[in-house]
């Protein structure tokens, strides 16, 4: 196969791009053998709750068992967002990785289950949802100990976790299968990019020369007095930025 290269670049580009281009596909493979392994992990500890959320759905809000929340399939990818009842708005970071989420969710719901939990109340998330435009089905956890059991650690509060876990539903009960368990290994800037493989924003500029910089959040378009003062330590007049990413 003759050797491809773009109008005009130099030698000197070409060679460093061919480097680069041996170290892409050795990050490809370890990405392939890393996510082979996490299919492999046998499952983790059963369910020992059946939790009840809410949900706001045709003006009425229910209950929703966690079973409830796989529907027709055997496997659930359950993220958890950082938003509390006493806040104006949810994390902003959150609300970017659930921008993602979202516009995936038709494709990854014909394979498996996905959904959004949080500890505000049911009304807000439909509010937040409905802001959005978000079609991911959202839940509250408000009054269970759902996001402090999975996704805590050292956190006390469940207005300030965020995680993605994966659940299994089998014969024998339902499963644990797998956490972003990174949050619990931060790189050495203190930042855990935990779900950085499915957050569009950063891996498109770290495509670009400048790179994702020094910001560590997203901008947004909206404000988040509550999140800017309590968690970022700003003012309320605060209106972009967000948490780690």
């Amino acid at each position: 196969m003759a050797e491809f290269r773009f109008p005009n670049e130099t030698d000197e580009y070409r060679r460093q791009r061919e480097g680069l281009l041996e170290r892409e596909v050795e990050l490809r493979a370890q990405a392939e053998a890393v996510a082979a392994a996490r299919r492999d992990l046998p499952l983790g500890g059963r369910l020992g709750d059946d939790y009840r959320f809410r949900r706001v759905e045709d003006g009425t809000e229910r209950e929703v068992s966690f079973v409830d929340l796989f529907g027709v399939h055997d496997e659930l990818l359950l993220y958890t967002m950082m938003y509390g009842e006493e806040w104006d708005a949810p994390c902003p970071s959150c609300t970017s990785i659930v921008d993602a989420t979202n516009s995936a969710w038709y494709a990854v719901d014909s394979t498996c289950a996905i959904a959004v939990v949080a500890a505000a109340s049911a009304g807000q998330l439909r509010d937040w949802s409905e802001r959005r435009g978000w079609t991911i089905p959202l839940f509250s956890a408000a009054g269970t100990s759902y996001v402090l059991d999975y996704a805590g650690r050292e956190e006390q509060n469940p207005a300030m976790v965020s995680v993605m876990n994966v659940f299994r539903r089998t014969s024998d009960g339902i499963f644990h299968a797998w956490g972003s368990e990174l949050l619990s290994r931060p790189m050495d800037s203190g930042h855990p990019r935990h779900v950085d493989s499915i957050w569009p924003l950063w891996n498109l500029l770290d495509m670009t020369p400048s790179g994702r910089g020094d910001a560590i959040v997203p901008r947004q378009d909206f404000r988040h007095s509550y999140f800017s003062r309590v968690v970022l330590g700003e003012g309320d007049s605060a209106g972009e930025g967000c948490c780690e990413s």
